[in-house]
């Protein structure tokens, strides 16, 4: 009976460990690469900035894919960014899980897959960006056929030409960049 108990025991501690491994991992964080979303500053607030306007003015994105893929390329590093980069761990948790929450929220809604890594879909958004910037329908097509997609290549151009209003994500955006000025959130 004592062996019973004993090896009952070990398997929960086992199952409790390997269910606790899902609990602490921490998401997927891309790098932006040097002068992205036009800055040679800071580019975590650059791109709190830009995700909070993009997200705030939902209707100039709409029709704009390459600023539309520029913000959500700013939403997706700092999704990850906040919740695994020492710099932000004094910024509210809060504000931090609404951020991954919002990251999955624009993903779904563009059909891009929420397993797929940061690094990945923010490189295609920015590169989805250029090209269209460009006007290079070649590289658009090649990039909207990434395996980061759950869609159609011709289904994910018309989502990111046109990303309705997400009140959450607004929400998350816009208290993250607050954040990231102190001196502009009310003091108490």
């Amino acid at each position: 009976m004592k062996r019973f108990a004993l090896l009952a025991g070990a398997a929960a501690i086992t199952m409790l460990a390997a269910c606790s491994s899902d609990l602490y991992r921490l998401p997927s964080t891309a790098v932006m690469p040097a002068g992205a979303l036009n800055t040679n500053g800071d580019i975590d607030v650059r791109s709190l900035d830009v995700a909070a306007y993009g997200f705030g003015h939902y209707k100039q994105m709409q029709g704009n894919p390459a600023l539309a893929a520029n913000t959500v390329a700013a939403l997706d590093y700092m999704g990850g960014k906040l919740n695994t980069s020492p710099r932000w761990v004094d910024m509210p948790g809060l504000f931090r899980l609404q951020m991954l929450q919002s990251r999955n929220i624009v993903r779904d809604h563009l059909g891009i897959s929420t397993s797929a890594p940061s690094q990945e879909v923010v490189d295609t958004m920015l590169a989805l960006s250029a090209a269209y910037s460009s006007g290079d329908q070649a590289e658009v097509n090649k990039l909207l056929a990434a395996p980061i997609f759950t869609v159609p290549p011709e289904e994910a151009a018309q989502r990111l030409a046109d990303i309705p209003y997400l009140p959450v994500v607004n929400n998350a955006t816009t208290h993250a960049d607050a954040y990231s000025f102190p001196y502009s959130l009310p003091s108490g």
